[in-house]
């Protein structure tokens, strides 16, 4: 049907509009726009002090990836995870103590890939395997394991009663490694529900996960999401490196204190710092999404 009216006509601009889209969907066109679109995010995140000079420049390699390998509906997964994030973090910052044990709110390059590796690496093996519906839920997943634990972390400030370390339950001060509060976990399943809903929104408009429905979408990578931020967190109270400055007697994740001084290793592994901690628990994300589309195959 046309709508003739001022030049307008509906079905030659929805067919201008399909062209556009079969263009745009084309791999040649995602590898030179997808990365063109990164630089453009990572520009205005620069601008706005949401990354740093390093962290743009891991963002564009991290989204131009995932959109050239995986198509544009992963990379509107990742910049839902960026946006929401660094918003929630700036805020967060703003209307509470930071503490000492939070890096600040513009993401280094080690930051951007302590986040953005393991997604990036199943978007890649998604084109590279005959197989892409498991892997697109792994890169999903992993997304929304970092999402889960930002989330966590942020909304936790703002916990009105202390924190308890997730292995033996007992009290500990705001900030501690492996700590949960009540505020935080339902942040750390909104977030992760955020990212599956993005997901799945993609799926009712034809983002291609075979053998996966829109529901299926929501359920597997939100569980996943919030198994990576549980993960993280008993990472933390165990083996991830705390130490203590001798000079403050204060808990800190830096090796060297804010004052100058050499802290104390108190507890877990030298090299397993917060980075180290996550990369790992947004690949179990990963990990567990994909087991669970193999296990859990719904219709689509």
């Amino acid at each position: 049907m046309e709508i003739h009216g001022n030049g307008l006509h509906i079905a030659g601009l929805s067919k201008g509009a399909q062209g556009l889209g079969e263009l745009l969907g084309t791999p040649e066109t995602r590898w030179i726009v997808g990365f063109l679109a990164a630089y453009v995010v990572a520009l205005f995140a620069y601008r706005l002090r949401a990354l740093t000079r390093s962290g743009a420049m891991a963002a564009v390699i991290v989204g131009g990836l995932i959109v050239a390998t995986a198509g544009w509906w992963p990379g509107a997964v990742l910049v839902t995870f960026f946006a929401a994030s660094s918003a929630l973090s700036m805020y967060s910052s703003k209307r509470s103590d930071a503490g000492e044990q939070v890096r600040g709110k513009r993401r280094d390059a080690v930051q951007v890939l302590a986040n953005g590796a393991i997604p990036t690496l199943c978007a890649v093996a998604s084109l590279v395997l005959n197989d892409s519906g498991p892997w697109l839920v792994a890169s999903a997943s992993a997304i929304a394991g970092a999402a889960s634990d930002t989330w966590a972390t942020e909304i936790g400030r703002f916990s009105q009663s202390p924190p308890r370390i997730i292995t033996t339950w007992k009290i500990v001060p705001p900030g501690t490694s492996g700590a949960i509060s009540t505020i935080g976990t339902l942040g750390s399943l909104a977030g992760s529900l955020l990212i599956a809903l993005v997901a799945a929104s993609g799926a009712l408009l034809d983002w291609s996960v075979p053998e996966a429905s829109a529901w299926s979408l929501i359920g597997i990578v939100t569980a996943a999401g919030l198994a990576g931020s549980i993960i993280d967190s008993v990472l933390g109270a165990t083996v991830q490196a705390d130490y203590r400055c001798p000079s403050y007697q204060q808990a800190t994740e830096r090796s060297i204190h804010r004052c100058g001084t050499p802290a104390t290793l108190t507890r877990g592994w030298r090299w397993m710092n917060n980075d180290t901690v996550n990369l790992v628990a947004i690949l179990s994300a990963a990990w567990i999404g994909f087991a669970l589309y193999q296990l859990w195959l719904p219709p689509g």
